[in-house]
């Protein structure tokens, strides 16, 4: 099975997090490095960087994995935002360095009605800056596949695959997996058979050497909707085959497999519950 885990909450300090992962009963945590609702944020204190690295050491959460904000579009085709987007992404790069934290994850971007094709060679303009930007860090940019609402890149594996060759330096880059999102793009993994073969087209196309992160969210909206609405496992329209068939694999055993259902820490508990009891004994 993977690091089973969900998306925790920071306030109070980036240590909580860690506290709260333990007290849900994760083997893996993700978080946002900031506030995500707003382009910029106090730097740490040197004792919050400190305590978070030792919490860290005597926890029992195996991996921490960060979010970007969802303000970031590293694809607006409009100056300003783009600026803003690019230098507020290598900040929080810098504060996933300043903890030891080695992955953040974010939506490729938006082309806002200029084109796909545009919207991708903004991205790869994009990652390349900021990675020379953040070039004493060995932090990785995952790439989240997408839902493909309204104009989001990200949601056919071809698309990722685009990104990740126009990247300068591919050591940098990597993949998370969202099944909500692979689902409402078209992908049907409602079934190991299903799922299996989709899996092998994201290897054929993108290599499963490059995902290191799975979302793992239920989708309450149906295949191919290209709606991004998550729901809780066993309550959406994958169903819980998908997921029996996800947390047994032992391709991933050692990936972290994050929850970002609705309803909190208690619904995190009953999701990592049900997911716990999926495993074969």
């Amino acid at each position: 099975m993977g690091l089973l885990g969900a998306h925790v909450s920071i306030a109070g300090g980036v240590f909580k997090s860690l506290e709260r992962g333990e007290r849900i009963g994760c083997d893996s945590i993700q978080i946002f490095t900031k506030n995500q609702r707003q382009w910029k944020a106090k730097p740490y204190k040197e004792k919050d960087i400190l305590r978070f690295k030792e919490d860290f050491k005597k926890s029992r959460i195996k991996k921490v994995v960060a979010h970007s904000s969802y303000l970031i579009n590293l694809g607006s085709p409009k100056k300003e935002p783009l600026t803003k987007s690019r230098e507020a992404f290598i900040d929080e790069i810098m504060r996933c360095h300043l903890l030891s934290i080695p992955m953040i994850v974010v939506h490729p971007g938006s082309h806002l009605g200029y084109g796909e094709e545009e919207g991708i060679k903004i991205i790869i303009d994009s990652i390349n800056f900021i990675i020379r930007k953040t070039s004493h860090t060995d932090v990785k940019i995952l790439l989240e596949t997408v839902a493909g609402q309204g104009t989001n890149i990200g949601y056919r594996f071809e698309q990722i695959k685009e990104i990740i060759d126009g990247i300068e330096n591919r050591q940098r880059a990597g993949v998370c997996f969202d099944t909500a999102h692979v689902f409402e793009a078209g992908y049907d993994i409602r079934s190991k058979e299903n799922f299996q073969r989709v899996l092998e087209e994201f290897d054929r196309i993108i290599g499963l050497d490059n995902l290191f992160v799975f979302h793992i969210n239920d989708s309450k909206t149906p295949l191919g909707s290209r709606v991004d609405r998550h729901t809780n496992i066993g309550d959406g329209e994958i169903g819980l085959e998908a997921f029996k068939f996800l947390v047994n694999n032992k391709l991933f055993s050692n990936l972290p497999m994050i929850l970002e259902t609705p309803g909190g820490e208690e619904a995190y508990i009953k999701d990592l519950k049900t997911l716990r009891g999926l495993i074969y004994k």
